[in-house]
C-alpha cells in the first residue's frame, strides 16, 4: 500500500495538481468505504468513467489521475483529429477508447480490441455510460496468426491492467481467448482509413506488428505502443523486437515530454510509451510541436 501511494503521489499529474489530486485520494478512500463506484469525467472532452470501487492499481489510478495516466492520453488530441479512425489494442477498461470516442465524434471511428473478460465487462460497461455509437469492440487478442491462445493473468496491481500473451513465471491463472491478426480484423471491419494505432499488450506488441504488416504499410498510421522490458525479458524475447519492426516500415521513433516531442534513440531501460510517426503518415504531426 506505501508503495502504491509513493507511486501516486511522485506522477507529474500529482505533482501539475496536488490539491486536486490530495481530494481526489480522500474521495476515493470513502467510495471504497461504502462500497460505492461513482461515475466521473475522463477529461475536459468529457467522456464518463466508472471503475469498481476497490483498491486495485486501476481504479486508484484512473480515480486520481484520469487522463493523466499516461502523457499519451493526457495529449491524446495532438495525434487524433474528429472523423478519424483509431484502433486501440489493449483497450483494458477503456481509458484511451473513451477519449479517443470523444475526440473523433460521431463521424469518426474507434475499433477497441480487449481480449480479457473481467477487462471486457468493464469496458462495455464504461462505452453503456456514453452516447458512443462509433465504437466498436473486438473482444480477442491480436498476433501474428489465428486461434486461441492463453491470456496469462499477471498479477501486477491484482487487476487486469497486466494480462499478457506472453509467459510470465508469476502468472498462476490464466484464461483462453481467441486471437486473430490486425490485418485480418481490418478487413473483416472494412477499415478503408486508419490514423491512429495504440498498443499496450504487455509484451505482444512484435506478435501484433507481425500481424498486422499489410496494414501499416497501408495506411501508415500513428502507433502509440508500449516499452515493457520485462515480459520480454523473461520470455527470452528481444525488448527491441517492436522498435525494430516498426522502423523497418520506414517508422521514426518520438517520446511525448511535456506535451512535446522529441526524437528517441533507443527503447531505454523503463516502461512507458513510444510513438512512432511515419514520414508518409496521414496525420502531419513533427518533433517539437
Amino acid at each position: 500500500m506505501l508503495s502504491r501511494l509513493k507511486t501516486l503521489v511522485s506522477h507529474e499529474g500529482f505533482r501539475a495538481q496536488p490539491v486536486m489530486m490530495s481530494l481526489r485520494c480522500l474521495a476515493w478512500a470513502f467510495y471504497v468505504a461504502i462500497g460505492r463506484a461513482p461515475a466521473f469525467l475522463l477529461s475536459s472532452h468529457g467522456a464518463l468513467i466508472r471503475v469498481p470501487a476497490t483498491l486495485r492499481f486501476t481504479s486508484v489510478a484512473s480515480y486520481v489521475w484520469r487522463d493523466w495516466f499516461e502523457p499519451e492520453l493526457r495529449h491524446l488530441e495532438k495525434f487524433v483529429q474528429p472523423g478519424q479512425t483509431v484502433i486501440d489494442i489493449g483497450a483494458n477498461i477503456g481509458l484511451y477508447t473513451l477519449k479517443a470516442a470523444s475526440l473523433v465524434g460521431s463521424m469518426g471511428r474507434v475499433i477497441a480490441v480487449e481480449p480479457g473478460e473481467e477487462a471486457s465487462r468493464q469496458l462495455r460497461a464504461n462505452l453503456a455510460l456514453n452516447d458512443f455509437p462509433q465504437v466498436t469492440v473486438a473482444q480477442l487478442a491480436l498476433s501474428d496468426h489465428a486461434g486461441e491462445a492463453t491470456l496469462h493473468h499477471i498479477p501486477l496491481g491484482d487487476d487486469p491492467q497486466a494480462y499478457s500473451l506472453m509467459p510470465d513465471s508469476s502468472a498462476e491463472t490464466g484464461e483462453t481467448v481467441a486471437i486473430d491478426t490486425l490485418d485480418a480484423l481490418a478487413a473483416r471491419l472494412g477499415i478503408a482509413a486508419l490514423h491512429l494505432i495504440k498498443m499496450d499488450v504487455e509484451g505482444a506488441e512484435p506478435l501484433v506488428i507481425a500481424g498486422g504488416r499489410e496494414t501499416l504499410q497501408r495506411f501508415h498510421p500513428i502507433v502509440i505502443f508500449e516499452v515493457n522490458t520485462r515480459l520480454l525479458a523473461e520470455a527470452a524475447g528481444d525488448r527491441h523486437a517492436a522498435w525494430h519492426a516498426l522502423k523497418d516500415l520506414g517508422y521514426r521513433f518520438y517520446r511525448l515530454r511535456d506535451g512535446q516531442l522529441e526524437a528517441a534513440d533507443g527503447v531505454g531501460e523503463a516502461f512507458g510509451n513510444l510513438v512512432a510517426i511515419h514520414p508518409d503518415g496521414p496525420v502531419g504531426i513533427r518533433e517539437g510541436r
